[in-house]
């Protein structure tokens, strides 16, 4: 016979997904706890199987707060998983009081970083903080729903000795999460330094932006990217191109871009402001086959073509240069008769216009022409 309705003083519709985030079963929560598991699915189902005094107890055990008859999450570290899609969904549907910021750190081991999980640690919020374990596979639907999991601001290390089932093996003793300053002690920041990163961490920083797209860049190369960032500086006709901040310039932005059009159906086409002189990109814009067509693509691959924005009129030009040219001015080259689009220089600064005399001295041909993002 049914047991009568559900009649706490606190609305508990999101504890079935709160606790299926758990490394632990329903089971094993309550053996730790000292409940019954069939006062435990009673409750989840909706039923009165225990007293007030012992379902807030319950509550405090498992690292939640009651505001107002809400449940929210308790100051502390909670070690969550998602493995399956019924558990994405469930970290989803949990209400906002028990959603962690969506401001994340990386989590590996140190001496060898696993690709069977991938570790996340939220950025606190009020002295609360989430250890998030993903499958891979579910990596990317979470991703666009929190688009923080996409860029992480550091990467940290579980501490020495410390493995990620240890961490969860803590929980269910005195508490299903770990008070913040035990949590404290788990994690340490990886020293990441400019031609200092372990074989190990580069590899697989290089697989999370191949398999996963994300941005290693903020931890991985965090001096490149702030030298990636142009500034005001000497007239390029005056400076020649130095190939190794070129080089850079190029790595911090490819880095925004997983691999740098390593696939054989993309290349990557670097952007550069139309008007001032620029000798390094400004942005990057990865273009597949199917955009570009074979023949484009070839001369994308071969560093061949240049996005030139025009900051006024919004408008992005395709250019094809004559020959490689990664940085700095092209060489010039003579037009192929009157009337063409093409890339010139006026002075100091370049523009988009139409060849007037034959053989006139120009950097480029217009291939296409964008506006506001189409074509």
């Amino acid at each position: 016979m049914p047991r009568p309705a559900l009649s706490y003083p606190v609305r508990l519709e999101p504890l079935s997904d709160f606790y299926l985030l758990s490394p632990w079963s329903l089971s094993e929560m309550a053996r730790r706890f000292g409940l019954g598991r069939s006062n435990l699915m009673g409750l989840l189902r909706g039923e009165r199987t225990i007293s007030n005094a012992k379902l807030l107890e319950l509550l405090r055990w498992s690292g939640l707060e009651v505001v107002e008859g809400d449940l929210r999450l308790a100051p502390g570290v909670h070690v969550w998983r998602v493995a399956s899609a019924k558990h994405r969904e469930a970290l989803l549907r949990l209400p906002k009081d028990l959603r962690p910021e969506d401001a994340w750190d990386l989590v590996t081991e140190s001496d060898r970083p696993r690709r069977e999980w991938i570790h996340v640690l939220s950025h606190p919020r009020d002295a609360r903080q989430v250890l998030l374990s993903l499958r891979p596979d579910h990596y990317p639907v979470l991703r666009d729903r929190w688009p923080g999991l996409g860029r992480h601001g550091r990467l940290l290390h579980f501490a020495e000795g410390k493995k990620y089932d240890e961490i969860a093996g803590q929980l269910g003793g005195e508490r299903l999460y770990l008070p913040l300053a035990q949590g404290a002690l788990l994690f340490t920041e990886a020293k990441v330094k400019e031609g200092s990163v372990a074989p190990e961490i580069d590899e697989w920083a290089r697989w999370l932006r191949q398999t996963l797209y994300l941005d290693t860049s903020p931890w991985l190369l965090p001096e490149l990217a702030a030298e990636a960032t142009p500034g005001e500086g000497p007239s390029p006709s005056v400076t020649p191109v130095d190939p190794d901040a070129c080089q850079r310039a190029w790595a911090a932005l490819s880095h925004r871009l997983d691999l740098g059009g390593a696939h054989a159906d993309t290349c990557d086409v670097p952007v550069f402001p139309l008007g001032d002189i620029r000798q390094y990109p400004v942005g990057m814009v990865r273009l597949d086959r199917s955009f570009l067509g074979d023949r484009a693509l070839e001369y994308g691959k071969a560093q061949r073509l240049r996005f030139y924005r025009d900051e006024h009129t919004r408008v992005l030009w395709l250019i094809l240069l004559e020959q490689p040219c990664p940085c700095g001015l092209p060489n010039p080259v003579p037009a192929d008769g009157i009337g063409d689009l093409v890339l010139m220089r006026q002075g100091t600064s370049l523009q988009v216009g139409r060849a007037s005399v034959p053989g006139q001295p120009i950097l480029g041909r217009v291939l296409s022409r964008m506006e506001n993002g189409g074509k």
